[in-house]
């Protein structure tokens, strides 16, 4: 078939790129989407002449009453639409790749790509976790347990890396790949995925391996002890909730003279500011891991914050800790007159602002007007320090028992489902909150697909699951991993896992199968 080597080049583009999926847009699409259009255009002309055979294999029949049952809850949603279908597009590219990869004959390289893929992104990861990465490239910010940064990689959250990391280890063990590359590979896996701070993901690949037999079991898991073992004394306060540490790794106090200003739109200033290193580990102004001082205005009528560009202040001379530094720090008001909070921080690499890990910057209240002559005050502003720590008022409370609890509450109400990808949207209201963080999914495959698609949506899946012939293989491996880790995550919006989930589901059957697309 002449369509067919040209469709194996575009699969193995996109399995290559699944976990270097960059934050930025062309037209709307990133480099991973763009690159499954590739493949969805050079493997039309096989999907029609297997159209036939497609139609009566089993899994593709059950996952496309999955789809249908996902279009069937987006049409009929009572709120949000647009997300529902949004989120039924994306159960559809899932199908769309399902098929496509069950048109291949010759699955041989996509593992093996992958593994490989799979090490280099874990080695970037390390790279990037020592300070040597471009992480702006993959995301907007950092994420941190307590004071400890979380391992992201290449990926925009940690525990998206945490679960690719996951299912990568048994592919990578089962893989074609030369020995010494492959412990190699595996041992990189391994500390990228502690380093995640990810306990489900980490169950998850543990209970998989000790289901997949014994001998692997011994070999992988001793080789994560390992690494597991290196990581202590290089880095013991990244095992806070294990060890608690007397202090903590970074830490610091702002003292300003005045936290009240009256200024016009779009002109310098500046404020003395004294700043106290009560943290463990020195500030330098330069050099890889350099710690500078900048700003963020945040509009208080419609609380997000300016995009403006920011003028940044160097530390005059190293600050070690315990010691203090007198900074004159130098900022530009907003162009858009308004009330606005000022708040000037410390900041590391590509602007991975202290207040991450739970310090707290120094505010000042702005009332930007363009008459009036300059004047700074003083005012009290510990509602606004206070206000991180009042849930309701700000966010429903995140942890698991919460989501789950509104997840049962959802589908009571609407046993039909909310909708494809809806339940980030309206979950705080069954908690009580006013407001909440819509980019927080229900922390549970098997409940975010019932509150999005309903009773109906959750058969299907099981259905689709049920179709499968398990084996101790690649493909099922993978699945296994998704599935089990699926009790306390979600990644059916995430693309890069969604891709990696329905690509594994493509390779679960048995080849003769394969063999009679094939034929056709």
């Amino acid at each position: 078939m002449a369509s067919e080597p040209i469709l194996r080049i575009t699969v193995l583009l996109l399995v290559a790129q699944i976990p270097f999926e960059s934050a930025y847009t062309w037209l709307g699409l990133t480099n991973l989407q763009w690159t499954f259009v590739l493949v969805a255009v050079s493997g039309a002309p096989i999907l029609v002449k297997n159209w036939k055979l497609l139609a009566s294999d089993r899994l593709v029949q059950a996952a496309a009453l999955f789809i249908s049952i996902q279009w069937m809850a987006a049409a009929f949603a009572p709120k949000f639409h647009t997300n529902a279908v949004k989120g039924a597009i994306r159960f559809t590219v899932g199908l769309a790749i399902l098929v496509l990869f069950r048109c291949l004959t010759d699955r041989g390289p996509l593992y093996r790509i992958w593994a490989i893929a799979s090490g280099l992104a874990a080695a970037y990861a390390l790279a990037d976790y020592a300070g040597l990465g471009v992480p702006w490239f993959f995301r907007d910010q950092e994420f941190y347990l307590g004071q400890v940064r979380r391992l992201s990689g290449s990926f925009e959250y940690p525990n998206t890396a945490a679960a690719y990391y996951a299912v990568s280890l048994p592919l990578v063990y089962w893989s074609s790949l030369r020995s010494l590359l492959k412990w190699v590979i595996i041992f990189m896996l391994w500390t990228a995925l502690i380093l995640t701070f990810s306990q489900g993901a980490l169950v998850a690949v543990v209970l998989v391996l000790l289901a997949g037999g014994w001998q692997a079991a011994l070999k992988m898991l001793g080789t994560g002890v390992a690494a597991y073992a290196i990581l202590i004394p290089l880095n013991p306060y990244m095992f806070e909730r294990i060890q608690s540490p007397a202090q903590n790794p970074t830490g610091a106090e702002y003292k300003i003279p005045w936290n009240k200003l009256h200024q016009q739109p779009g002109v310098a200033d500046q404020i003395p500011i004294e700043i106290r290193n009560t943290g463990i580990s020195t500030w330098r102004p330069a050099g890889l891991w350099h710690v500078g001082i900048a700003y963020r205005w945040l509009d208080t009528e419609t609380e997000k914050f300016s995009d403006a560009p920011v003028l940044v202040t160097a530390l005059p001379h190293n600050v070690s800790a315990g010691h203090s530094a007198d900074v004159l720090v130098r900022f530009r008001t907003p162009p858009v007159p308004g009330k606005y909070l000022l708040a000037i921080e410390l900041f590391s690499r590509d602007f991975d602002w202290f207040s991450r890990t739970g310090v707290r910057p120094a505010l000042i209240l702005a009332d930007i007007e363009p008459s009036g002559a300059r004047e700074v005050g003083v005012a009290d502003l510990s509602s606004w320090y206070q206000r991180d720590e009042d849930e309701r008022a700000l966010t429903a409370s995140v942890n698991r028992a919460s989501l789950w609890r509104a997840a049962l509450e959802m589908f009571k109400a609407h046993p039909f489902g909310v909708g494809p990808d809806n339940y980030r949207l309206q979950y705080g209201k069954y908690l009580g909150a006013r407001r909440w963080d819509t980019h927080v999914y229900s922390n549970n495959l098997y409940l975010e697909i019932l509150t999005g698609s309903g009773i109906l949506g959750l058969a299907a899946f099981a259905l689709m699951l049920a179709t499968l012939r398990w084996r101790l293989e690649a493909g099922p491996l993978i699945l296994a991993v998704f599935l089990v880790h699926g009790i306390v995550d979600v990644f059916l919006m995430t693309t890069p896992i969604y891709f990696a989930f329905w690509i594994s589901l493509a390779n679960v059957f048995p080849s003769s199968q394969r063999r009679g697309i094939r034929s056709a």
